[in-house]
């Protein structure tokens, strides 16, 4: 537990390093991989992160994002693992003792486009993060990602939807274009006949596709996984999504007013829909431990066991 003490201790002094979004994604990725119980004692760490990432990135100077990332570390609620701002070293050193720093800088191969993470995992093989499918051309980033990565001789990869809570069809849409084309889903809904969606854009690569999911992949989320499963594009590695694919129409109303209704659900072109059930992995693992399973994966792919 002291080394992520001493870590936080050279996070805080190396921020000139990157902006929020790249210095919040340090200090959470800090505990997510180096912090000794798993379990993370009994704490969502994913969900503390969707909690306090919006409001570090608001943050409007270095002392308001600093306070966000203490009170991000106290929500472990461990009083040996603690994130310091500058001002504060002097007085945990003279706590703990003037301990040597670990060195911890940016992740070097990982790049971005908008909110979509990419980075070249080893020889071979790309990892692409989409947290989401409601951010500014969050399709457009996903296909320059996976562009970069081919550049980089990518010869799979591995697209992480875990913690994904969804968004727009249309990203959707645009999202699995970049993997597949046709006609992917359907919306059921009991006031109008079926309703198909297609994938949109050119298909933009053919390599081996893992998809990481978990229980914290909703709505669009859910029907990209889902839609890349059934047409045997991609292998599935982690937990079963939340069930939740709901289709949300706006209705206008006198006086400028709205009414936003869920009026049908998404399905895959044939078969039932996900709502209520979730996508189901083709490899079940724990969700920490499926980007681990799907390089095992690949690599026996690669070695054709």
């Amino acid at each position: 537990m002291k080394y992520l003490l001493i870590a936080a201790l050279l996070l805080a002094t190396a921020a000139a390093q990157g902006d929020y979004a790249q210095r919040f994604d340090l200090a959470w990725r800090l505990v997510a991989e180096r912090y000794w119980d798993q379990n993370f004692n009994g704490v969502d760490w994913q969900a503390v992160r969707e909690a306090y990432e919006p409001e570090a990135l608001r943050a409007g100077d270095d002392a308001a994002f600093y306070a966000v990332l203490e009170a991000m570390y106290q929500a472990l609620g461990d009083n040996h693992t603690v994130f310091v701002p500058p001002h504060r070293v002097q007085e945990i050193r003279e706590s703990f003792g003037d301990l040597p720093c670990l060195p911890v800088f940016m992740q070097a191969g990982e790049t971005r486009f908008g909110t979509v993470r990419y980075e070249l995992l080893e020889p071979g093989i790309g990892l692409i993060q989409l947290p989401d499918l409601a951010s500014a051309n969050v399709a457009g980033n996903l296909r320059q990602a996976v562009r970069s990565l081919i550049a980089k001789q990518a010869e799979s990869l591995i697209l992480d939807l875990r913690g994904n809570p969804g968004g727009r069809l249309l990203e959707m849409m645009q999202a699995a274009g970049v993997f597949t084309g046709g006609l992917l889903w359907r919306v059921v809904t009991r006031w109008m006949l079926p309703i198909p969606y297609p994938a949109i854009g050119p298909t933009e690569t053919g390599l081996p596709l893992v998809v990481l999911i978990d229980g914290g992949v909703n709505s669009a989320a859910e029907g990209l996984a889902g839609a890349l499963q059934a047409q045997e594009r991609a292998v599935l590695i982690g937990e079963t999504t939340a069930g939740n694919v709901e289709a949300v129409l706006p209705f206008c109303l006198p006086g400028g007013s709205q009414a936003w209704i869920a009026t049908g659900v998404l399905a895959p072109l044939r078969g039932p829909t996900w709502e209520g059930r979730g996508v189901e992995p083709d490899i079940a693992v724990p969700a920490a431990e499926a980007l681990e399973a799907a390089l095992r994966y690949l690599h026996d792919r690669r070695a054709g066991r």
